[in-house]
């Protein structure tokens, strides 16, 4: 039977929501000094790559292992466990840095331990949502949170840079401990609902290997999923270039500045800020695929216009930058919503997990590989030729796959249809 939210989940989805928020902003003071001590103190490019993939690795390698916890686990248990466990790598680092016996690879280490927790925490939270909010709320939340999430990471990176100037490395993490106190007061007290079947005692619990197999055949059967997702990895792959080689495209082709870039870099910002906005104060889209369909022409628009600025026209490459930044929150709260409506909640955390791996798979490769090929065709031609392959990939998945028809699972596991307003 579905699990139906009501308005006492929803009140008790907030107040655990505002606690992760305050989490997060303490997590993004925590990554930005991280990251800045190692940039001091190295002053190398590899480091710094290094640092990121022992971040990213752990969750795109986890994640689809994570999920199957999540469904199997109680949600509320293991998100207050992973952020205990987070909270004590950071009591580690502060004792190290207080100490000064810090290394570089005992930094990393430490990075790649809190990736390990975000592997399980990320898809505990995603998980909870369609249990807690109603469906008529969905899309909107979903909008608000991407919103809010970018803002307090905005935010953190300011307050992280400000407290840089005064305060000791080891003082400035303590904010991120004292976060994890905030953020578990309300999740303990709230009740998350249970998703957990109900089965005769003669029946056997499934083996994690079968519960792990489970998600992968509704990834697998259901109509124009597992497509959705490839197309998914795909797009990401052709748009990791941009964020990677930004700043060598400014500085490099354009012959521009630290100003020059610092426009551009707002331009996107401020377009994310403003689609998360817009996504928040809506309900989202009655045609949800069709809007990410539109809004993915958009952004794959304005990538193009990024690639044929003229040299030293940075208000020109800003304005594509905005088109693009615009349109990714749209496309992304209705992929979340989607599948948030779509995938049954009891194996939500499996499939999300799993989906959120495969799609993430390829931005690793897409760093590592956009260097060496913008040597041998220049930057501009190498993200023009992205733009174009996005628009055509976009376009024949779009004509000859079934990924239109995803969001009909949805509305077949409903009694009635989901009704959204249409914008």
């Amino acid at each position: 039977m579905e699990i139906q939210a009501s308005q006492e989940t929803f009140r008790s989805y907030l107040y655990l929501w505002s606690g992760q928020l305050v989490s997060l902003l303490g997590s993004s003071i925590a990554s930005f000094v991280i990251i800045w001590r190692i940039a001091k103190e190295t002053g190398s490019p590899l480091y710094l790559s290094i640092a990121s993939v022992a971040s990213f690795a752990p969750m795109i390698f986890l994640a689809p292992f994570a999920g199957v916890f999540v469904d199997r686990l109680s949600r509320k248990v293991l998100i207050g466990i992973v952020d205990f466990l987070q909270a004590l790598a950071t009591l580690l680092l502060i004792f190290l840095f207080s100490l000064d016996i810090v290394s570089i690879w005992q930094i990393l280490a430490v990075l790649a331990l809190r990736g390990v927790f975000q592997a399980f925490h990320n898809p505990a939270v995603s998980a909870i949502v369609p249990i807690m909010v109603p469906r008529d709320k969905l899309s909107r939340i979903n909008g608000v949170s991407y919103f809010l999430s970018g803002f307090v990471n905005f935010l953190g990176l300011i307050i992280a840079a400000t407290l840089l100037e005064i305060w000791k490395i080891d003082q400035i993490l303590w904010i991120d401990a004292a976060t994890f106190i905030v953020a578990v007061i309300p999740l303990l007290m709230i009740r998350i609902p249970s998703v957990k079947k109900k089965q005769d005692a003669s029946q056997e619990k499934p083996s994690f290997t079968q519960e792990f197999g489970e998600g992968l055949s509704f990834i697998r059967n259901a109509r124009g999923f597992l497509t959705f997702i490839l197309l998914a990895t795909a797009l990401n792959f052709l748009l990791t270039p941009l964020s990677t080689q930004l700043p060598l495209y400014v500085s490099s082709d354009h012959l521009g500045k630290a100003p020059d870039l610092a426009l551009v870099s707002a331009s996107f910002q401020g377009g994310m800020l403003a689609g998360g906005l817009l996504m928040s104060l809506i309900k989202g889209f009655k045609r949800k695929m069709a809007a990410i369909v539109f809004s993915v022409y958009v952004i794959f628009l304005g990538y193009a216009l990024v690639a044929l600025t003229p040299t030293g026209l940075f208000w020109f490459m800003a304005i594509g930058g905005l088109v693009m930044a615009f349109c990714i929150p749209v496309a992304n709260v209705s992929i979340q919503t989607i599948t948030q409506t779509v995938v049954p909640v009891e194996m939500l955390g499996r499939v999300s997990s799993v989906t959120g791996a495969l799609a993430s798979a390829a931005t690793p490769l897409g760093m590592l590989l956009s260097g060496a090929i913008i040597e041998l065709t220049g930057t501009a031609n190498f993200f023009l030729a992205c733009a174009g392959s996005g628009i055509l990939i976009l376009t024949l998945s779009w004509v000859f796959t079934d990924i239109r028809h995803v969001e009909e699972m949805g509305k077949e596991r409903e009694t009635g249809i989901i009704e959204d307003m249409h914008v």
